[in-house]
């Protein structure tokens, strides 16, 4: 086995990284909603230990959707053809990154709940932000209606 330098192995691994979130869209959606869960604990002024909270999380799914690549990658080039106990490691990877987004999902819950339910207290009380809503959704349901009809026009 060929020894390579520390610079050449931490530029694989980047490679790999990027490769890994350039080709697989649940890292995508995984990166996008942790981005979209730390901002929100900003605008939030969420406390540290929460957002460090948030942060680890966040990065833990996208860690298990990484290695769930790897994992089925290696798999697909044993075995390309379908195989019953492969499938069921696939499968049971496939549970682990469930389970770790649920993991998340519960922690950001626990987290923004106390804060979104007294920003929300107050947008209600807010006459301005009730018609924008109302406003939003009319404007939704025109555009629901126009899409059916487009669609089943005959």
């Amino acid at each position: 086995m060929t020894k390579i330098s520390f610079v050449e192995s931490v530029m694989c691994s980047m490679k790999g990284l990027i490769r890994g979130i350039s080709n697989e869209r649940n890292v995508k959606i995984q990166i996008g909603l942790g981005i979209l869960a730390i901002v929100s604990a900003f605008i939030l002024n969420i406390s540290k230990m929460y957002l460090i909270t948030i942060i680890i999380v966040s990065f833990l799914v996208i860690i298990l959707e990484l290695f769930n690549t790897g994992i089925e990658k290696l798999i697909d080039s044993i075995s390309p053809e379908y195989n019953k106990k492969l499938g069921e490691i696939k499968d049971a990877m496939a549970g682990v990154v469930l389970l770790g987004f649920g993991l998340a999902f519960l922690v950001s819950i626990l987290i923004f709940y106390e804060p979104l339910s007294i920003l929300l207290k107050s947008l209600v009380q807010n006459k301005f932000f009730l018609i924008l809503v109302f406003v939003n959704f009319v404007l939704l349901g025109i555009i629901i209606i126009l899409d059916y009809k487009k669609k089943h026009q005959t």
